[in-house]
């Protein structure tokens, strides 16, 4: 439908992270993950198919659907851009792993953190 639409490696790379961010949001990253590398294999046929049983639906609702969507058939055609989505996704799930763990932490100091208190100043140490 858009034909000579060309993305920068940039612009890709904001559509991936936007998707990312997303994923993350509703806390799916585990589900994300496991659909990407299982269909990965059959991404440049997805986005052919979707091409072509989508896109004229959505070019129904307005241009600039129709855009968005036709930009996120093409990133996600290439193998290698479904594999940046996937450890994006990783990342941000390690980092929110790892920020629990620490909220956890500091929960467990300061909920020990004041009888200790109290007892030092008992004691006078």
């Amino acid at each position: 439908m858009f034909r000579g639409l060309e993305l920068t490696p940039e612009e890709e790379e904001e559509i991936i992270k936007r998707v990312a961010e997303k994923i993350s949001e509703y806390g799916m990253n585990a589900a994300a993950v496991l659909m990407l590398q299982t269909f990965k294999p059959m991404a440049y046929i997805g986005g052919q198919m979707g091409r072509f049983f989508i896109s004229p639906l959505l070019y129904g609702l307005g241009e600039r659907i129709s855009l968005g969507s036709e930009k996120l058939f093409m990133v996600f055609e290439n193998r290698d851009n479904i594999e940046k989505l996937i450890r994006m996704l990783e990342q941000k799930a390690e980092e929110e792993t790892m920020k629990r763990e620490g909220a956890e932490k500091r929960g467990m100091n300061e909920a020990v953190g004041g009888p200790l208190k109290r007892l030092r100043r008992f004691l006078g140490i």
